[in-house]
């Protein structure tokens, strides 16, 4: 892969290749952005331009034995850290091996690169001891930290690095990687890795259980209390697949609002339109709202011990009218 085949945030790459080509490059960067959308193969990238030793300045071939060792992950100059195995974040020890190597000159090409990623994962000590080779790095060395969320750093490391960020691809440009299938294109959500990773047999076995159950929230009378208790315990039940079930629960719920507002070209669940019709034709666009919220809490709740099951029975009350009406 090269610059000019890199698909997506095109604007950010030229802006990265405009100082490249200055040989003013910055000491530290930040790329911030969703999972899957470019931003550590682009790291990688601006390592190759920085060491190859064939192409012209602010390039890479991609051929050279810089370029494929950095590809390889064995080029002495360019290190990548992350989260070691068994481990949760990323330890002081782990920035303390890149801080050592500061005062080093490049033992083949002509930077050190330092790639941290996910850099929101550095523990509070981890990320302290880094201010120190972000404050005053040495001419030959740069910092490039990759992570989801640019407010999960310290701010002072933040006020340190140029923060690029990295937005979802569009579905045009999904499918210029190669994906064909459209609704794993729209349910890549601009990501190509979630595109390239999606398992659409588990998805449409977890979207139809997560459908039921939105179906029977929203509509079900006093009769059918029973039937959606025992759907919303069906939907509880794995904890391995109870994250993904919201996921999925917050996408059709984001699809019935779009159909609400009569913009059906954002819809992800296409193949389910007409189920989502009947949904959007049920329920207000307030209590989807209220559902959304308490969604949110869900995952926020998630962090600790908590009953699945009595979140899921509280969020189908949440969705139901008859029940709303009993407890105003």
């Amino acid at each position: 892969m090269t610059f000019d085949s890199f698909i997506g945030n095109l604007k950010i790459v030229d802006r990265l290749r405009a100082k490249l080509r200055t040989e003013r490059f910055p000491h530290g960067l930040i790329f911030s952005g969703p999972e899957g959308v470019g931003k550590h193969t682009c790291a990688r990238m601006i390592a190759k331009a920085l060491n190859c030793t064939k192409a012209a300045t602010g390039d890479f071939c991609g051929e050279c034995s810089s370029c494929r060792r950095i590809d390889s992950g064995t080029h002495p100059d360019v290190m990548t850290i992350t989260v070691e195995e068994e481990a949760s974040q990323i330890r002081i020890a782990q920035v303390r091996q890149i801080l050592s190597m500061l005062d080093l000159k490049p033992l083949e090409g002509g930077s050190k690169v330092f790639l941290i990623d996910p850099a929101d994962l550095l523990n509070p000590e981890a990320s302290n001891a880094l201010l120190k080779g972000l404050e005053e790095p040495p001419e030959d060395s740069v910092f490039i930290l990759v992570t989801v969320n640019v407010r999960e750093l310290l701010l002072t490391v933040r006020s340190r690095c140029q923060v690029y960020n990295f937005t979802p691809l569009t579905l045009e440009e999904i499918r210029q990687h190669g994906v064909s299938g459209e609704l794993i294109a729209r349910w890549s959500q601009g990501s190509i890795g979630r595109a390239l990773s999606l398992d659409l047999t588990r998805l449409h076995k977890e979207r139809e259980l997560v459908l039921d159950f939105l179906e029977m929230a929203v509509s079900a009378g006093e009769d059918q209390f029973q039937d959606l208790l025992a759907l919303s315990a069906d939907l509880s039940r794995a904890k391995q697949d109870f994250d993904d079930r919201m996921t999925i629960l917050s996408v059709l719920i984001g699809d019935v609002l779009y159909l609400k507002e009569n913009i059906p070209g954002k819809v992800i669940n296409i193949d389910v339109g007409e189920r989502l019709a009947r949904i959007a034709g049920a329920v207000s666009g307030d209590r989807l709202i209220r559902m959304s919220e308490f969604l949110g809490f869900i995952a926020s709740s998630l962090k600790n011990h908590v009953n699945r099951q009595m979140l899921t029975d509280t969020l189908a009350m949440v969705a139901n009218e008859t029940v709303s009406l009993w407890l105003s």
